[in-house]
């Protein structure tokens, strides 16, 4: 069996790297069976083959070595980001997706600057403008180092 080494196999089966083999094939039926991905119960024959081509991969732990073994070379930029483009094309899905993340880290930051600034002039105290100040610029830079959106593709 070849596998692509640029298509995300443990985001497919929505698995960690480091998931045991009982966890691979768990998530696997569920995908299949309880989510009803397979084809004989409603669900994408695309998407199916994707999840087969996946478990096959992961499920047989040489194949799974040697696929690791070949993500590890790929630069970070070439590994694809799951099942929505396997193809690592980007187009305007891909342009829309970081609008939206650029606009969340926006308004997120918009709400705990405001939420600050009401805090400390609620509480009026220069001790705790200061700790709110600091705490706002962490949980600022925690948001904008976590929301990998524009994050190259």
């Amino acid at each position: 069996m070849r596998f692509r080494p640029e298509v995300d196999y443990y985001e497919i089966l929505q698995v960690h790297p480091r998931a045991s083999q009982e966890m691979i094939r768990k998530a696997y039926r569920t995908l299949m069976g309880e989510l009803g991905a397979h084809p004989d119960v409603g669900g994408d024959e695309e998407r199916a083959k994707l999840i087969n081509e996946a478990y096959t991969v992961l499920g047989d732990p040489e194949l799974r070595r040697a696929y690791d073994r070949a993500r590890a070379g790929l630069a970070p930029g070439e590994a694809a980001r799951g099942p929505a483009h396997p193809s690592g094309a980007s187009g305007p899905g891909r342009e829309l997706e970081a609008l939206a993340g650029l606009a969340t880290k926006v308004l997120l930051s918009a709400v705990i600057v405001l939420t600050g600034t009401m805090l400390a002039r609620l509480l009026k105290s220069p001790a705790l403008d200061l700790a709110d100040l600091v705490a706002m610029i962490v949980v600022l830079l925690r948001i904008w180092s976590q929301a990998a959106v524009l994050r190259p593709r």
